[in-house]
């Protein structure tokens, strides 16, 4: 009874909730590979994340980690590579011999399959701020579609100069509930950073923050959006939703329309 309850109060309020495929579609397909972007929109999800490096040659490369190994099997500095050597890599593998024509995309390549309309795309920029410019010369020419951009970053630098460079973009700052030196991420001062880089809102881990309506009222009183990333049950679905977050990131966004009760 307890649960019909809470299924009905959240799917009251599901069609607000954003649904955003982690590195595209990663639970059935290669993440940030074309393929993964493709069956995310095929599969109707509202947005697709990605995750951008600059290349040495100050080009991008969408990939996750710093370097190739676990991805690719071959073990390339992303940052120290050229982006015709990272692209030319197999990206699909790993997950299955059926994925074998996958390659590492570049930003371009990864925008492109993105449908006319609503649905968009989150760039995570895993580096610093010098990739901005090259952002921008990337995204400038897509200004009319802005509402299917944003750029989220965990870098303080990153986020607050794609702002300054791109104001018409929203731009979302990254945290874990824990920093680097495993101590207790500090909210407030997290949002007053935030506030003060004007950046559009925050995209938080699910874990070690206190995720309950006192957290969310705080946020929602700097004037911010809300993400939360990386939420892969049901019952954790329910959860966010309940609690108002704009969106929720998942590896398996099929898994989160129909626990929203969306089909």
């Amino acid at each position: 009874m307890k649960f019909a309850a809470l299924f009905l109060l959240t799917a009251m309020s599901a069609h607000a909730v954003e649904i955003v495929a982690h590195r595209g579609f990663s639970a059935r397909a290669p993440e940030n590979t074309l393929a993964a972007f493709e069956l995310g929109w095929k599969n109707q999800t509202d947005a697709c994340e990605l995750d951008v490096y600059l290349t040495a040659d100050g080009k991008t490369a969408v990939i996750h980690d710093k370097d190739t190994k676990r991805t690719a099997g071959v073990n390339l500095d992303v940052a120290k590579s050229k982006q015709t050597d990272l692209t030319a890599l197999d990206a699909g593998s790993w997950k299955g011999k059926e994925w074998a024509k996958e390659k590492i995309p570049t930003l371009e390549q990864a925008l492109a399959t993105m449908p006319k309309g609503k649905q968009r795309f989150f760039i995570e920029v895993k580096c610093g701020a010098e990739i901005v410019p090259e952002l921008k010369r990337i995204l400038e020419p897509m200004k009319e579609r802005a509402a299917q951009l944003a750029i989220i970053a965990f870098k303080r630098d990153a986020a607050a100069e794609s702002k300054k460079a791109m104001p018409w973009i929203k731009v979302y700052r990254l945290a874990s509930g824990k920093t680097k030196e495993k101590k207790p991420t500090d909210l407030t001062q997290l949002i007053a950073d935030t506030t003060a880089d004007k950046l559009d809102g925050l995209d938080l881990g699910t874990a070690d923050f206190p995720w309950d309506e006192a957290m969310v009222k705080q946020i929602r009183d700097a004037g911010f959006g809300l993400y939360v990333w990386t939420v892969n049950k049901p019952a954790d679905v329910l959860r966010f939703a309940k609690l108002g977050v704009d969106g929720i990131t998942t590896d398996d966004p099929v898994m989160v329309r129909e626990t929203l009760g969306e089909r």
